[in-house]
């Protein structure tokens, strides 16, 4: 678990508003080949800075790292149970895996702030089938300034940040798709 002092305050605010600034959407798509317009909200990030690792436990007590995707697109993405948003965006984030899971994609999502009885109901009600951790206190989701439910992130397959959205949303649209697609297929 991570800790909390104000030496890792400081730190985390530098990485949310240093490292992982965002540009405008015309010189992002320019410098890096992806329209990341196709998903509305979707601010590419500055520089491409390594994300922070980090290891919580699933459901069940298995320990999961982010490095443990590296190789993989991964879009993390910061939920809570009584979110109304991320009740909305899941179902499309759970289709949207089913479709590219074994093209190199996974969805990691860090349930927020939740007792493990709520998110267990919630995982089940909406049968969600992509790997889930546990962040009962928050910790992740200060690391990564998640400061609103839901927050995505997309990070490449050598483990840097791409794009960040603060909000919902239509993560099965045509747009969607095609930039996961785009990001698979390497044109980044």
């Amino acid at each position: 678990m991570v800790g909390y002092d104000l030496k890792k305050s400081f730190l985390v605010l530098a990485f949310v508003f240093g490292l992982w600034n965002e540009v405008s959407w015309a010189q992002a798509a320019k410098s890096q080949g992806i329209n990341y317009k196709l998903v509305p909200n979707l601010a590419p990030m500055k520089d491409n800075s390594p994300t922070p690792d980090f290891t919580l436990p699933d459901p069940e007590g298995k320990k999961i790292s982010l490095k443990d995707f590296k190789g993989k697109l991964v879009f993390l993405n910061f939920w809570a149970s009584w979110c109304v948003p991320c009740r909305e965006e899941m179902p499309a984030m759970e289709r949207l895996y089913q479709q590219y899971k074994t093209k190199g994609f996974v969805i990691l999502a860090v349930n927020v702030k939740d007792s493990r009885k709520d998110a267990l109901a919630f995982i089940k009600e909406l049968k969600l089938t992509y790997p889930i951790v546990l962040d009962p206190d928050g910790d992740v989701d200060l690391l990564y300034g998640a400061f609103g439910l839901p927050t995505t992130y997309l990070i490449d397959r050598k483990g840097e940040g791409l794009a960040r959205v603060w909000g919902p949303a239509e993560w099965y649209g045509a747009g969607a798709k095609q930039l996961i697609q785009e990001l698979l297929d390497g044109k980044r």
